[in-house]
């Protein structure tokens, strides 16, 4: 038991790039669901990747100086509902596990995101 611990640990801390960012977002949502994850598991992958695109075009036109803070707020929300939206729409989900599963999720890649964007987006 205390082996998995410490890989459940370790692969926590893997660093977050931009290229695993829906891996990230999909694997600690799953985590969150737990049981309730069947409920959801044919829209899961889709969403996080939704919101990892939405997150790199974030991070990209902040770097390029296309986005206001308040714009990429903005673009990030729109996004949440969406994914909020359909994942509550399956069977048997609660908007409190989806919400509570969104946000478990993006405090996995907050710093990553963050930093990138240079302000405190998530």
């Amino acid at each position: 038991m205390a082996k998995s611990k410490s890989k459940s640990r370790a692969k926590a801390k893997e660093d977050v790039t931009t290229d695993n960012l829906g891996d990230r977002i999909f694997t600690t949502a799953k985590d969150t669901f737990g049981k309730q994850f069947k409920s959801v598991k044919q829209f899961l992958r889709g969403e996080s990747e939704k919101l990892a695109i939405t997150l790199r075009m974030i991070i990209e036109a902040r770097i390029a100086g296309d986005v206001s803070e308040e714009e990429a707020r903005i673009l990030l929300n729109q996004q949440k509902i969406a994914t909020s939206a359909v994942l509550t729409a399956a069977e048997g989900m609660s908007l409190i596990a989806v919400q509570s599963a969104i946000n478990a999720a993006l405090n996995v890649v907050r710093q990553f995101v963050n930093g990138k964007v240079g302000f405190s987006l998530l």
